[in-house]
């Protein structure tokens, strides 16, 4: 296993602020920039134990482009990154759930000039959120990597007696108890939908709803797979992300499906009207059409209700296209639908 986190020893000013972060899984389109974050925090944090030229040769082995993008594909994984507003990435984690109920952290790195300002403390509680059965945390932190060591004891981990050697040097192990009600983040979370968020996503689109006159929630009927949402997606082959705000809760929502294998289709994209003009309804769709690309789709499409005209709008400057399709779906809500289209 790698030693874990880079925090350099100086602490700088930084003008994005800590709630202004947003965690999400990584993208295919994410990894260059994931990769240069990862050379220039080891170099800050590593140069001086390792030299600079093993940090070279270490970073250009392990943070090849093609060793991240399989990380991808890996299971019960969690490949995040915290973007800014203006879109650049400040940091990324990575944290896999064992059959154990552990989860070990892998990764997690902070730009070197955003250190010492919360997004190192984002990205944990992200990690430790994502996987909401796990039992407890484990990671290895480099023996002289203080700053890191000091870290991780204030946040709750406890240094084991054992020890792992490496060509580099020696990694202390590290280990914490992950209790059920986890200390939640300050940032917006984009992270797979859970059962227990059935509640939120109906309130959700309730309030999304209520903005167009004769459009009524239906949960017997019309939005039934929301009742228990990830057991239902998970049934169906289908990928449902939804955006968690930093008190925890339910603020935006998007679904995926595959009709054909070279085709993905759009469902329950609706975001919190707090929430909108943040650029999050773009980053949801950013996520699908990445998951469905990676998967071998090569369109995607959707159907929307006539009379959501912002939203189409919306898609309209996302490249979508109107068809030429339209249906009636015959729901309480008397819905007539617009298809749209996207080659991917």
């Amino acid at each position: 296993m790698k030693p874990n986190a880079a925090f350099s020893q100086e602490a700088r000013p930084l003008e994005p602020r800590e709630d202004n972060l947003l965690i999400r899984p990584a993208r295919r389109e994410d990894l260059a920039s994931v990769r240069d974050l990862l050379i220039e925090t080891w170099h800050d944090t590593y140069d001086a134990i390792y030299g600079r030229e093993r940090v070279t040769a270490i970073t250009e082995e392990w943070h090849a482009l093609d060793r991240l993008a399989g990380e991808l594909d890996r299971k019960a994984n969690a490949f995040l990154v915290g973007e800014a507003r203006d879109a650049s990435l400040l940091s990324t984690a990575s944290a896999t759930l064992r059959d154990s109920g552990v989860v070990t952290l892998g990764r997690l790195y902070v730009r070197s000039k955003f250190q010492g300002q919360g997004f190192g403390s984002a990205m944990l509680r992200a990690c430790e959120n994502w996987f909401p059965q796990a039992r407890s945390m484990r990671l290895e932190v480099e023996t002289k990597n203080a700053k890191a060591r000091r870290f991780y004891a204030k946040r709750g981990f406890r240094e084991l007696p054992e020890a792992s050697k490496s060509d580099e040097g020696q990694n202390i192990l590290c280990q914490k108890p992950l209790a059920f009600d986890r200390e939640r983040s300050s940032q917006a979370l984009i992270r797979p939908v859970r059962d227990e968020d059935a509640q939120e996503l109906l309130g959700l689109i309730a309030l999304c709803f209520a903005e167009y006159p004769g459009c009524i929630v239906d949960p017997h009927d019309d939005l039934a797979d929301l009742v228990n949402p990830a057991s239902t997606a998970a049934e169906n082959g289908k990928c449902f992300w939804v955006v968690e705000d930093g008190a925890g809760r339910i603020g935006a929502c998007i679904s995926l499906d595959y009709p054909t294998p070279e085709t993905a289709e759009l469902h329950r994209v609706y975001v919190r009207p707090d929430l909108r003009r943040r650029g999050l309804a773009g980053k949801l769709v950013a996520l699908a059409e990445s998951e469905a690309g990676r998967r071998g789709a090569r369109r995607m499409f959707f159907w929307s209700d006539t009379r959501f005209v912002a939203a189409h709008r919306f898609y309209g400057q996302l490249s979508y296209r109107l068809t030429g399709e339209e249906r009636d779906l015959r729901d309480v809500s008397r819905s007539r639908e617009y298809r749209f289209e996207k080659a991917l």
